[in-house]
């Protein structure tokens, strides 16, 4: 499909209203869970095990919610190609940003981990809330699909921001060291490998990790924070920074080891938002 025919087919349905393409929503999350059991097992598998304590009843009422708000991110991701400035600051609230701004004041870049949480599509937002003094950077995975690729890429450029290939996000940056930047990285990605030490306790599992931002901001002397993202209604989002304080530096990467513990008082405080639906641990 061209890549121009798609984006008309993708606008027309963007540029209905919020609240006619949350029905449409509903009608995915009945076609996604009951009709084609999407990843049905995965999603059980992972939220079993991550709390053991919960009951069947309990599990299969987050597993509803889950499925819904995997059909809101989908529709939500899509309004992004028809949706206003004035309605998208109604609609995510973005507190505690003047920390990070500090930071740039004082020459300092600044790097941000967050998760695959609520709706990670539109934290975009927060890019109109930062220094102007910053590069100001968002890393993505370059889809196989060329027309595909382009329209993400589209989409999370929306408000300046530079996209950067993962593969050259750690060149990119160290040449900027001379400059302050944000960089926001999703953070929640496992290595699946046991090929190092570098090793948490998260939701009831043993859960190898990515070190990679730790890496690229201590050599860059960046200060770090945590993106905590707070579900208030449906499209409605409060977007919170908060300076990441290692508890224990006794062991290799201790701001990405503090990332995963805000992160799971994230994920526990509201169960359904992240993204249940991959094979988080093998």
């Amino acid at each position: 499909m061209k890549k121009g025919f798609l984006l008309f087919v993708l606008k027309s349905i963007a540029i209905l209203p919020l609240g006619f393409l949350y029905l449409i929503a509903d009608f995915i999350a009945v076609i996604l869970q009951y009709v084609a059991g999407y990843r049905k097992k995965v999603v059980r598998n992972n939220l079993t095990t991550s709390f053991p304590d919960k009951s069947l009843k309990e599990i299969k009422k987050i597993e509803r919610e889950f499925y819904r708000f995997l059909s809101d991110q989908i529709i939500e991701t899509l309004k992004l190609l028809h949706i206003s400035d004035k309605e998208m600051k109604k609609r995510v609230e973005v507190v505690n940003y003047e920390e990070i701004n500090n930071s740039i004041e004082k020459g300092k870049s600044a790097v941000i981990l967050m998760g695959h949480y609520g709706n990670w599509e539109w934290v975009q937002e927060i890019g109109r809330y930062f220094s102007l003094l910053a590069y100001q950077a968002s890393i993505y995975h370059p889809l196989s699909n060329p027309v595909w690729n382009d329209i993400f890429v589209k989409l999370r450029s929306r408000w300046g921001a530079h996209i950067l290939p993962m593969k050259k996000t750690a060149r990119t940056l160290l040449d900027k060291r001379n400059q302050p930047w944000v960089c926001g990285f999703i953070a929640d990605a496992f290595t699946g490998y046991k090929h190092d030490d570098n090793w948490i306790e998260f939701l009831n599992h043993k859960t190898w990790f990515i070190y990679g931002p730790e890496e690229i901001g201590a050599k860059t002397g960046a200060d770090f924070f945590y993106l905590d993202m707070h579900i208030e209604g449906r499209g409605k989002y409060k977007i919170e920074f908060r300076k990441l304080i290692p508890q224990d530096e006794s062991q290799p990467y201790p701001l990405c080891r503090q990332f995963w513990r805000e992160f799971q008082k994230t994920i526990e405080r509201q169960p359904a938002y992240w993204l249940w639906s991959h094979k988080r641990w093998k």
